[in-house]
């Protein structure tokens, strides 16, 4: 079991809930949007009731063990998460110089720096 700290309070979940969501914040942390996603906690009664949370760029969770060991049946009581898709805006594919372009460059590069050498270039 995880404590999850998370907007000023603390939601005792399983660890596999917990390790996705980090993953899932981890790995989005970069993104531009927030998205809305339902987990399974366990209340201070006992019972399990399932609580949304908004996970955006700036979402920071604090996640610690619990005392006690794994509950049985954690797994069932506590199913993963269904993450929304990431959305890709662009994808920008680098081009290929052609070999006679990389030559050009190159040999303008060296050319201005002896030209920078011999003072030339300023």
């Amino acid at each position: 079991m995880k404590l999850i700290t998370y907007a000023g309070g603390t939601l005792l979940t399983g660890d596999d809930v917990a390790e996705a969501l980090l993953g899932y914040v981890t790995a989005h942390s970069q993104g531009e949007e927030s998205v809305a996603v339902g987990i399974k906690v366990r209340e201070p009664d006992g019972s399990t009731r399932t609580h949304t949370l908004v996970l955006g760029p700036a979402t920071e969770l604090d996640v610690a063990d619990v005392a006690e060991e794994s509950l049985e049946g954690e797994i069932a009581l506590f199913p993963l998460p269904v993450f929304p898709p990431a959305h890709i805006l662009a994808v920008q594919e680098p081009s290929a110089e052609t070999e006679a372009e990389a030559e050009l460059h190159a040999a303008e590069f060296n050319q201005a720096v002896e030209e920078i050498d011999q003072g030339k270039g300023m």
